[in-house]
């Protein structure tokens, strides 16, 4: 088990800070976010890639997981809107170009919400027509595609991980994977063992926080209502041996070098404790 952080709690800095700060505070490797400063798909060009690998190089941090903005963007993969499926098409093979360019294994994806007058079951067919598209580019590309589960209140498309594992079974490609971001479950009343039980070799990804039970919010490690170390426990008991990533953008815009050095204190001595 690896433990990592994410570049969107630095938006507000620059990339470098954020290599720095992940680097500074002991952790094994960062994940990017691909909006803007710091890897926005359309603007990852040969300078831009050579220089996310030399930060790999300088800080000696693994870059495990690419994640193009998505949420909220006219990029949605589950829009019936002609127009905007070639738009995000594009955007997202963009996208695998540039993880491929800057040799990170996976690109994250997600079922953004298609909006309240589309049919469920119309946006579900329309995500995994899309899958189909560009799991096949991204094999084409060496890159793996790990689908999010996102809350109700984010969208109803894919929220649990019985659906993560419908949309990898119907999307039908080897290099298609689900991970568990811890807070879709607790929202959704589901355990954490069922991630893993049902996806298996199918998830190697982990987003790590703690939340109030009532909405998405992603709150640092020693707040909120979420057993932080028990989970990590949960995560060992179960042969989890692939990236736990902190996320938490609800809280470390203002100062986030603060509370990435408060879940470096509690992580290491969660590490020492489970002797991971």
């Amino acid at each position: 088990m690896k433990f990592g952080c994410f570049s969107l709690d630095f938006r507000r800095f620059s990339l470098d800070t954020a290599f720095r700060m992940a680097a500074r505070y002991g952790f094994d490797g960062i994940e990017i976010w691909g909006g803007r400063p710091h890897g926005y798909p359309y603007d990852m060009d040969g300078n831009e890639v050579r220089h996310v690998l030399d930060l790999k190089k300088t800080y000696g941090l693994e870059v495990p997981m690419y994640t193009p903005n998505a949420l909220g963007m006219p990029y949605s993969l589950c829009s019936l809107d002609g127009r905007e499926q070639r738009d995000a098409l594009h955007y997202f093979r963009t996208a695998i170009d540039a993880c491929e360019a800057m040799e990170v294994p996976r690109m994250l994806l997600v079922a953004d919400h298609p909006g309240y007058e589309v049919p469920r079951k119309a946006a579900w067919n329309r995500f995994i027509e899309n899958m189909k598209e560009l799991g096949g580019y991204a094999k084409e590309h060496s890159v793996k595609l790990v689908i999010e589960a996102l809350t109700p209140m984010e969208s109803p498309v894919i929220t649990t991980a019985d659906d993560c594992r419908e949309a990898i079974d119907a999307i039908g490609l080897s290099n298609i994977e689900a991970m568990m971001d811890v807070v879709p479950p607790v929202i959704a009343y589901e355990p954490l063992s069922a991630y893993f039980e049902k996806l298996e070799e199918r998830m190697n990804y982990i987003h790590l926080c703690s939340n109030d039970r009532k909405t998405d919010a992603h709150l640092r490690l020693d707040t909120g209502e979420l057993p932080v170390r028990d989970m990590v426990r949960v995560f060992k008991e179960h042969g989890f041996e692939g990236y736990v990533t902190v996320e938490l953008y609800s809280e470390c815009y203002s100062d986030p070098e603060v509370l990435l050095a408060n879940s470096s204190r509690i992580l290491k001595e969660i590490r020492e404790e489970l002797n991971l």
